[in-house]
């Protein structure tokens, strides 16, 4: 059985849960092996405006790369 692995940043949200990607909130019963590393906010907005940069799409402003990442989290 081959193990796949997901990677994501998670909020820890007011009632104590984490934030959880789509694709892992569907796997309801499943039992996971957690590591929680603290993250620097503007870490992955950083990573994400290179990322942009590289990919052409450099028009979109630090604001809009934080509004993507809140939204594909469910944190907005």
């Amino acid at each position: 059985m081959k193990a796949e692995v997901i990677r994501f940043i998670g909020k820890v949200l007011p009632d104590g849960h984490l934030s959880l990607p789509a694709e892992a909130s569907k796997q309801i019963g499943s039992v996971f092996d957690v590591v929680l590393l603290p993250v620097n906010n503007h870490d992955i907005y950083e990573f994400a405006e290179s990322l942009a940069k590289d990919k052409g799409i450099a028009a979109l402003s630090l604001d809009d790369i934080e509004s993507i990442v809140h939204e594909s989290r469910g944190l907005s």
